[in-house]
């Protein structure tokens, strides 16, 4: 499974705000002079983690976001399925596409094993399992690739 930049912004920015004292609100812009994620798209990133009860926002001076959820109960498949929408197995793994046979074969079976292995990882690790080593931007804009979730 590879990231889409909006989860990869997004995994940054969370673990920026969740590395703060409780119930401060952290403007964008510290997060982008931290990183380098641009503000306008974490901005939009940020608006589905509103909705979904994990970020609160404040307008104004004192204004931006900070968790309302703890830390601990946000799990890395949250985030994920938050920004890219809910993982789901395509059928086949392999051709990425309905299976048309009625028993899997067996090359399948371990294709499914391994996701359905990732997926648990993904559900166990919490976001503050990822707040030990945040990895501040080097030079310029943090270098992210454009990836599409395999």
């Amino acid at each position: 499974m590879k990231l889409s930049r909006a989860s990869t912004y997004a995994f940054y920015g969370l673990s920026y705000i969740a590395n703060q004292p409780k119930g401060r609100y952290v403007p964008l812009s510290e997060i982008h002079e931290h990183y380098g994620v641009p503000e306008k798209h974490l901005a939009k990133i940020f608006q589905a983690f509103v909705k979904a009860g994990i970020l609160a926002s404040a307008r104004g001076v004192h204004g931006g976001f900070c968790l309302l959820k703890p830390a601990a109960d946000v799990s890395a498949l949250d985030v994920i399925e938050i920004v890219e929408g809910p993982v789901q197995s395509p059928g086949c793994l392999l051709l990425q596409q309905a299976c048309e046979v009625q028993q899997a074969c067996q090359i399948n079976t371990v294709w499914k094993d391994a996701q359905g292995a990732m997926l648990n990882v993904l559900r166990g690790a919490k976001l503050t399992d990822m707040l030990q080593n945040p990895r501040p931007r080097a030079h310029g804009l943090l270098q992210v690739t454009s990836r599409r979730s395999v």
